[in-house]
């Protein structure tokens, strides 16, 4: 596991040094604030205004931009909602995102009725 973890590291540290984009859409299972101990740098470097980055984690099963530590002035999103497994909120759904001619990065959630999903206890 762990070799897989530091491979998934290097990875994204070369892509933010070498990639010619100013536009970085990161996925990973962990939400941003599973990094805040285990790998405070990480979360420094998502927090870079060199590059635009967009940050999907999951994991707990909600979809918000809440419940995790932020990455100002990037943007990330807990993306574990739509029912399934469980239902930790009542933010249950998706994140559309939108890449524009011009290279902005637009996301915006879409949230369902959570009963329809879920049922919380």
């Amino acid at each position: 596991a762990r070799r897989r973890t530091d491979a998934s590291f290097n990875l994204f540290y070369e892509r933010m040094e070498r990639s010619p984009w100013q536009n970085m859409v990161v996925f990973s299972h962990y939400p941003t604030d599973y990094f805040e101990g285990a790998a405070p740098e990480f979360l420094n470097t998502l927090r870079s205004p060199k590059r635009k980055i967009t940050y999907f984690g999951g994991h707990r099963h909600s979809t918000d931009q809440s419940s995790t530590t932020g990455i100002w002035p990037n943007s990330n999103w807990l993306v574990g909602g739509g029912g399934g497994w469980s239902c930790d909120t009542t933010m249950q759904g998706f994140v559309v995102g939108e890449i524009g001619l011009d290279y902005s990065v637009k996301t915006w959630q879409k949230i369902v009725d959570a009963p329809t999903c879920c049922s919380l206890r």
